[in-house]
């Protein structure tokens, strides 16, 4: 963290002159966020390094410090739309920075409540009679105690904070005054109006995405396609809490709300223009406790391939309860040690039907291609009542389907025990991040492969988790890792997802109001905020693959082709169920660009708001993941279907379905299979360079299944280079 904090303020502060305050302070808040949990640290991080900046640049030699608080459970975003006070307030944590001089004066603030990804849209996005967005409020006194949940505090030597200090003892006087102070019952019944409102919201999904998942709660319920799941509330705008099964008290509570462009539907006031700033792509990664028995599970099998002939769906039938939940369940394809282990019911975890993060996994993993039946809520079949809501219900035979609030809820605790921390023959999947990867450590905790296929790339044993630190935790590779930088063999931060092999993952984005909270009328604000986030995953802590990261000598990109890495794959999506194409539209519209999964594509833009990357259609249900554009790959793999019987005089077909394409230069020998496919290694025949496409070529060996053409993984040591990304069309494929 100081490399990358001592060379960012130098060259901010050599380029701003600077400004003394006036004598009256008032509080300047520059990001107030809500949402994603999954990005609540990253947040912290980059928002540390904005107030070092900021005052490096505007406020040096006077002496003023820059400082931060957070505690858990802490803070909620308040929601007033609702005349008769209906809408709970959602109670997250809080982080908080600011810049004081050594009269306690507060200049400038920063802070994020960690709520989830639609809970963060639908707050952002609500109109109140007072403002847009909702109220950030805190409900602690100012007395409470920074608890240092931003890595710990163990002598300075685990902190994440940039500035290398730990949380301060207690909230400052006037930050507290400029928060409205402790919002209780006891001072304002009911809800309490006072807060700053919503400047960002963070969130995992697209802002369609998340409108489509509450639309799709509080949707009458059925049981055969899952499309509504029957949360329905006191009103159509407000509906009944889904609450957790981890004993925490926790809920959450499917809201309407609209998008950019369109009327809010409680309080019909015209929800203004906003802007999404992608940051980002993270991987979904399925954690397990595997009671630290021998020859434990470490790949899953999803049966999802790109086109419509995938099948059987062997991991979305674990995880809705309708197959043994057992650690020899058909969803775990292999083990350590190569043998099948001694068998042990299982207890599944679930997320809430709003979060981002079960969005990502049930449109990547269980509805995908022609799959509408497949859901994780099959089987609950009441949404009001106990085992139903919260969910804690046994599986078709042994085992136990349970619900988590949060990733923090999946990840869990020992004391008091629940999550997969707290229990022994337990699985779950979160949004991978290191403060929460770092927590499961020791040989009672892995992660397992989609299919093969690894999420994060780090080198470990058994695909166990680092027993790290929070600080040397990041082992990831940075930029200076990328794709033919190092002139040997490359080694970048999460491969698989920067490959397209690895289909389980998202685009983290915020919404920002353009023109008002962006760079350059607020280079501190969220537009700021986001960029030296993606600076910092490449420099420093890996968390995510960047979209576009600068250099340090660059921060924003202003100079054209400067960026050092981004993203390089994206979704072609599936049209949306339960969206129009005019909310679609215009719930994104710098990111989405005058169409809905049409012939003209929007686009992904930078923190300045100027056109790169690829383009995307639609929302972030399924569909094929294209790329990676402009790199040179140093293998190729991925995953294809290998004929049994011969085709012509050319060979055994094999047809790509996943990772990079087939090249008509190829020559020599491609592996095909894995452990469970013996005599794997095929040779390509010398009628390929004249047959060979991008998605066949053919081999002079047939595939040993002995009865069928099978999906196998391919791998060939050979680089694969794609050329420049050209907007790609839509699948035409609907849920």
């Amino acid at each position: 963290m100081t490399r990358f904090k001592a060379l960012f303020a130098a060259v901010v502060f050599a380029a701003v002159v600077a400004a003394v305050p006036a004598s009256a302070v008032t509080t300047n808040f520059h990001f107030v966020g809500a949402g994603s949990s999954a990005q609540y640290t990253m947040a912290a991080i980059a928002a540390d390094q904005a107030a070092i900046n900021l005052n490096a640049a505007n406020y040096g030699g006077l002496g003023y410090t820059v400082a931060h608080w957070d505690a858990n459970s802490a803070a909620q975003v308040a929601d007033n739309r609702d005349s008769a006070n209906r809408i709970l307030p959602e109670v997250g944590n809080i982080w908080m920075v600011w810049i004081q001089d050594g009269s306690g004066n507060i200049y400038d603030a920063w802070l994020d409540v960690s709520v989830d990804s639609t809970v963060g849209v639908r707050t952002y996005s609500a109109q109140q009679t007072s403002g847009p967005g909702g109220l950030v409020q805190l409900i602690v006194p100012a007395a409470t105690a920074g608890q240092n949940k931003i890595g710990s505090c163990s002598g300075g030597s685990d902190l994440l904070w940039p500035d290398n200090e730990c949380d301060t003892a207690s909230i400052p006087t006037n930050l507290f005054n400029a928060l409205g102070g402790e919002c209780t019952n006891s001072t304002n019944t009911p809800p309490c109006t006072f807060g700053p409102h919503l400047n960002v919201g963070l969130t995992d999904i697209r802002p369609e995405d998340a409108l489509y998942a509450t639309t799709r709660a509080l949707g009458t319920l059925n049981t055969t396609t899952w499309a509504g799941l029957g949360y329905k509330g006191p009103t159509g705008n407000i509906g009944a809490p889904i609450y957790t099964a981890q004993g925490t008290n926790t809920k959450a509570t499917p809201i309407k709300f609209a998008l950019s462009g369109a009327a809010d539907p409680i309080t019909h006031i015209d929800v203004p223009a906003y802007t999404t700033i992608p940051i980002g792509a993270a991987p979904i990664v399925f954690i397990q406790n595997n009671g630290g028995i021998a020859n434990y599970p470490i790949d899953l099998s999803t049966g999802v391939v790109p086109d419509e002939t995938g099948g059987p769906y062997n991991l979305a039938h674990l995880f809705d309860g309708t197959t043994d939940c057992n650690n020899t369940n058909p969803a775990f394809a292999a083990f350590e040690g190569g043998t099948v282990p001694t068998a042990h019911n299982i207890t599944v975890f679930l997320r809430e039907p709003l979060s981002g993060t079960m969005n990502t996994t049930e449109f990547s993993l269980f509805r995908s291609t022609k799959n509408s039946k497949d859901s994780q809520e099959v089987g609950v079949t009441n949404a009001y009542n106990a085992p139903f809501n919260p969910l804690n219900n046994p599986c078709a035979s042994g085992g136990n389907r349970e619900r988590s609030i949060g990733t923090g809820e999946v990840v869990g605790s020992t004391s008091p025990a629940y999550g997969v921390l707290g229990n022994p023959y337990s699985i779950g999947y979160i949004f991978w991040s290191f403060s929460n990867g770092h927590k499961l450590t020791g040989s009672s905790f892995n992660y397992l492969t989609l299919d093969g296929v690894d999420p994060i790339g780090i080198p470990t044993t058994g695909q166990q988790f680092y027993n790290c630190t929070a600080t040397d935790c990041p082992m990831l590779p940075t930029a200076s890792d990328l794709w033919g930088s190092t002139g040997g063999a490359p080694n970048p931060s999460y491969p698989h997802l920067r490959d397209g092999t690895y289909k389980a993952w998202s685009i983290y984005r915020w919404l920002a109001v353009p023109g008002t909270d962006s760079n350059p009328a607020d280079p501190y604000g969220p537009i700021g905020v986001a960029q030296l986030a993606q600076n910092y995953v490449d420099q420093d802590v890996a968390d995510f693959v960047p979209f576009q990261a600068c250099p340090l000598s660059d921060p924003y990109c202003s100079s054209p082709g400067s960026a050092i890495d981004g993203l390089s794959v994206y979704h072609s999506h599936f049209a949306q169920s339960g969206v129009t194409a005019a909310e679609a539209k215009n719930g994104d519209a710098t990111e989405q660009n005058n169409t809905f999964n049409g012939n003209t594509l929007g686009t992904l833009v930078d923190s300045n708001g100027a056109v790169v990357g690829t383009a995307e259609a639609g929302g972030d249900e399924g569909g094929l993941i294209e790329g990676p554009f402009g790199v040179t790959l140093p293998y190729t793999d991925g995953y294809a279907t290998w004929a049994i019987a011969p085709t012509g005089t050319e060979g055994y077909k094999v047809t790509w379905k996943s990772g990079p394409h087939f090249s008509a230069s190829w020559s020599g020998t491609i592996t095909l299979g894995d452990a469970a496919v013996a005599g794997s290694a095929a040779t390509i025949s010398s009628a390929c360079p004249a047959h060979c496409n991008t998605t066949t070529l053919y081999v002079t060996t047939a595939n040993p299944s002995g009865s069928a053409t099978i999906e196998v993984p391919f791998s060939f040591g050979a680089a694969s280079s794609y050329s420049a990304a050209a907007p790609p069309g839509t699948t035409g494929k609907k849920q």
